[in-house]
């Protein structure tokens, strides 16, 4: 679309650059670790792309610029009061706050439906093993051990995307779109006998029902993410400043 990237704020530019990543060695683009420099670059647009902690430093002090925010930590609004705040200061600015689907299909259709009313809405992520390593899934099963498909957690949409800021921002996204974060029900799973992340969404409502379920390629470089997520990204961005 009709958007360029011109400022990075991260915890450390010369990691990136000492690696060889083209943005992080463009002079064209300011890669900085201080805040202030960052927000003093005229912006149209700002994306969190680095976790539920960025963006509970930061997001507020974007939507107050009257800049529009970019979300993908959705998990972050499982805190009411933080979700509140943020809200607020979009209203004050002017600003939107503009929350990422990552990798959470027909979420489109599942919002419109909501509309009519939710009966009930559940999500299952089973993921390979590797992908729950760095979690709190390694304290409450022995990940190196398991020989089958294993369930080790069931709560709602608020208890998964809070205790799993890394890896169930998309329980979060569901639930904001649909019932809410404490009727959307969740289970996770560790698979050993995959390397596929698979998903089941199963939806009932009067306007309809949906089931659907699919399986995503793990991020190289995040194995606890899938490999789509930043292709939604750059979908979200065309969809706001393409032409069509």
């Amino acid at each position: 679309g009709n958007a360029e990237l011109i400022t990075v704020l991260c915890r450390n530019p010369g990691k990136y650059r000492e690696a060889g990543y083209p943005v992080a060695n463009n002079p064209k683009v300011l890669f900085t670790d201080r805040p202030d420099d960052f927000f003093a670059v005229p912006i149209g647009l700002v994306i969190e792309a680095a976790g539920q902690d960025a963006l509970r430093m930061y997001g507020r002090q974007t939507l107050v610029q009257g800049l529009d925010l970019l979300a993908t930590s959705i998990g972050a609004f499982t805190d009411e009061n933080f979700f509140g705040e943020l809200i607020q200061s979009a209203e004050t600015s002017g600003a939107r706050l503009l929350l990422a689907s990552g990798a959470l299909p027909a979420v489109d259709w599942m919002a419109a439906a909501s509309l009519a009313g939710v009966e009930s809405v559940s999500i299952t992520q089973a993921k390979p093993v590797a992908s729950w390593h760095g979690t709190p899934a390694a304290h409450m099963i022995d990940l190196d051990s398991l020989k089958e498909t294993t369930c080790f957690f069931k709560g709602t949409a608020r208890e998964a995307a809070s205790q799993f800021p890394k890896s169930s921002n998309i329980t979060a996204m569901l639930a904001l779109a649909t019932s809410g974060l404490d009727k959307t029900r969740v289970k996770l799973v560790a698979d050993p006998t995959s390397f596929q992340m698979y998903t089941l969404i199963e939806f009932d409502g009067p306007a309809g029902s949906l089931r659907i379920e699919w399986s995503g390629v793990p991020s190289e470089k995040n194995p606890s993410t899938s490999a789509d997520v930043p292709l939604t990204i750059v979908k979200a961005v065309r969809n706001l400043t393409s032409s069509v």
